[in-house]
């Protein structure tokens, strides 16, 4: 799995069920539980050695996440919502630096209208 740069992402757009998974254990420990379980629900043990949760995250993530959802099943929020969020800001970089819409389109898979979008809301 390669890691973003997460430093970019701005959580207060994220939704609140990801900002209150990043509150608890980082915004890396978030994104690596995204990307392994995201838009799936993940039981949360009461126990770490009842997991393959410690695969993916450090103990003292781990054991916060114990601490604060045991017991439940956690619905964890898809991957998407970092990569929107960072591809939107690769979009608004590159426009910034002269590609065009028509250009910005064709390369991320996306409408002109989308792409105005983008740039309008930054």
């Amino acid at each position: 799995m390669h890691m973003p740069d997460l430093s970019r992402i701005d959580t207060e757009q994220l939704p609140e069920s990801l900002q209150s998974l990043i509150e608890c254990v980082g915004i890396e420990n978030a994104y690596r539980l995204t990307y392994a379980y995201g838009g799936r629900p993940k039981y949360i043990p009461k126990h770490r050695e009842r997991t393959r949760l410690i695969e993916i995250l450090p103990g003292d993530a781990l054991d916060s996440l114990i601490k604060r959802f045991s017991g439940m099943a956690l619905e964890i929020p898809k991957v998407d919502h970092f990569q929107r969020q960072l591809r939107n800001l690769q979009i608004i970089e590159e426009s910034a630096n002269g590609l065009s819409r028509s250009l910005l389109a064709d390369k991320y898979g996306l409408s002109l209208r989308q792409i105005g979008n983008i740039r309008r809301q930054h």
